[in-house]
């Protein structure tokens, strides 16, 4: 099947001045003439066009395309692949963005007092979390987070801030790490962190070097290196050598 201008134009919705550009840099020549002399776009130059419009979403600017066309010929197919891998990444970016909003307006929606302060939190956690989790971690977290639920989830972070207070008093007390009830702490701890990353070793450890590093969480969530410690010599020397940590 062939195409006029104003039909390919149409139907990729694009402008004909547009495609007259794209002619003009060499991206999309037609590929044959009417009689009266008129553009002829053939399937193949359809095919190229969507190589161009998948390259240009991709934030390429038209020279560097221009270059990239005449070096390569990808098969479509590979284009399309390309293609629907940046989209899906670009939603699950957008996902985690849109669930942090949510928590922002349910604050909002409960007191306008301290939201700037809670905005500032949720950019710096969404920042930190994409520092030091690859975008698979990040999908298995987003996934876990499904699984549980948003009701769940809200019960783990009323519980979790709850035992962050109740090892704090433990630690401001001087109670010993070894004893049973700072042991049922740690038990209680890593119930609740189980929940959110399972038996990934990895996950635990990246979330563990997180709050051992960024100051700012620490502030926020009030969980220190000197907490995480004390809560792992509440654990027995066994299960603190196999780095089975909170």
């Amino acid at each position: 099947m062939e195409y006029t201008v104003g039909e390919l134009a149409k139907r990729a919705g694009l402008t004909v001045r547009a495609l007259h550009h794209y002619e003009k840099l060499g991206l999309l020549l037609p590929s044959g003439r009417s009689e009266a002399g008129y553009r002829r776009y053939s399937e193949a130059d359809v095919q190229r066009l969507h190589r161009v419009l998948a390259l240009r979403h991709s934030g390429l600017a038209l020279k560097e395309i221009a270059l990239l066309m005449e070096a390569e010929n990808p098969p479509l197919r590979e284009v399309l692949e390309r293609q629907i891998a940046e989209v899906e990444l670009q939603l699950q970016r957008q996902q985690r963005l849109l669930k942090a909003l949510k928590t922002v307006a349910a604050r909002a929606h409960a007191s306008e007092q301290g939201l700037s302060e809670h905005l500032f939190t949720v950019m710096s956690l969404m920042r930190l979390f994409e520092q030091y989790f690859s975008e698979a971690e990040l999908q298995a977290l987003s996934r876990r987070r499904a699984e549980l639920g948003e009701a769940r989830v809200r019960d783990i972070e009323l519980a979790w801030h709850g035992l962050i207070q109740e090892v704090q008093a433990s630690m401001t007390a001087g109670v010993p790490a070894v004893s049973p009830g700072v042991r049922a702490l740690a038990l209680r701890w890593r119930a609740l962190a189980q929940q959110f990353v399972g038996d990934q070793a990895q996950l635990k450890a990246k979330v563990q070097a997180m709050y051992e590093q960024e100051t700012g969480l620490q502030r926020e969530t009030g969980v220190t290196p000197e907490m995480i410690a004390y809560l792992r010599q509440a654990l027995n020397p066994r299960e603190e050598n196999n780095h089975d940590k909170t």
